[in-house]
């Protein structure tokens, strides 16, 4: 289990991160959302180990993870935004490389090269360089799991990709957490968040607005539509408050109305983001 308890990252007069707190259990995926510069990067960053917190605590299997950095990080899988690959080498090579730094033995290297090169449709013998950005997406993830590790944490992993490659790698997250890998990854693509995470936490100001199922958030952002007909006309009105929604029905039939229905208007999770950051 990753636990992460009131993170805090500044950078001279700003505070890009304050009082951030987390969890994520085994075979979970947590969605990160929120605008550019709400400090989902310098979050992730810190709980992968890149950089370290001015305050706050993380923890893997209840290990303070500055204090047992090399163990730990053996078990993470760090995807950053921007791929940065070797372009004169292989897909096959540039996994292989990667693979002896992480002190994988050359067998079940080659093996675990070829298993990820299939699942995610990778040219083997291709340079990297002629490779096209989703491809080069798809080779940056399979990097990240040539050690097998425990924790993935993705800073974007379908940002600026075409929705063909995006499902796909949204597909693929689910069978890795079926696979028991439990994963964070940040995003701007709410329908991909909602498809596939099992909880989300929203980001602003480099705090979160909110943290918890994305079942629950939606459904306090559930409204109620009731249509009814007055004076010959149809009409139609919406709440969100189970008591106004009884008030309007009383007052339509006292009034002489009639009630053609009232039905629940589920929102989506983008709907309900805008409605939690203002926009």
């Amino acid at each position: 289990m990753l636990k992460v308890e009131g993170l805090r990252k500044v950078y001279g007069n700003v505070v890009a991160v304050d009082s951030v707190s987390l969890y994520l259990q085994k075979g979970e995926i947590l969605g990160l959302v929120g605008e550019n510069g709400a400090g989902k990067t310098t979050t992730l960053k810190m709980i992968s180990g890149l950089i370290k917190p001015d305050a706050g605590r993380i923890e893997y299997s209840g290990k303070e993870l500055f204090s047992n950095l090399n163990e730990i990080k053996k078990k993470i899988g760090y995807l950053p935004e921007f791929d940065a690959l070797y372009e004169g080498m292989t897909a096959r090579e540039y996994l292989m490389f990667f693979s002896s730094l992480y002190g994988v033995d050359k067998a079940t290297a080659e093996k675990r090269a070829e298993k990820l090169m299939k699942m995610l449709k990778i040219p083997a013998d291709r340079r990297l360089g002629g490779f096209s950005k989703g491809m080069k997406r798809k080779v940056s993830i399979a990097r990240t799991l040539m050690h097998d590790p425990e924790y993935l944490i993705y800073d974007e992993p379908t940002g600026g990709l075409d929705p063909g490659t995006s499902l796909f790698i949204a597909e693929f997250l689910s069978r890795l957490r079926k696979e028991g890998k439990s994963i964070i990854f940040s995003a701007h693509n709410m329908y991909y968040v909602e498809s596939v995470c099992d909880r989300v936490a929203i980001m602003k100001d480099g705090r979160f607005i909110y943290f918890g199922d994305i079942d629950q958030l939606i459904k306090t952002g559930r409204k109620y539509v009731i249509v009814y007909t007055e004076n010959g006309r149809e009409e139609r009105l919406t709440t969100e408050s189970i008591e106004e929604l009884n008030k309007i029905l009383k007052d339509v039939i006292s009034s002489g109305g009639r009630i053609l229905k009232v039905e629940p208007e589920v929102m989506r999770l983008e709907d309900v983001y805008f409605s939690l950051v203002g926009k």
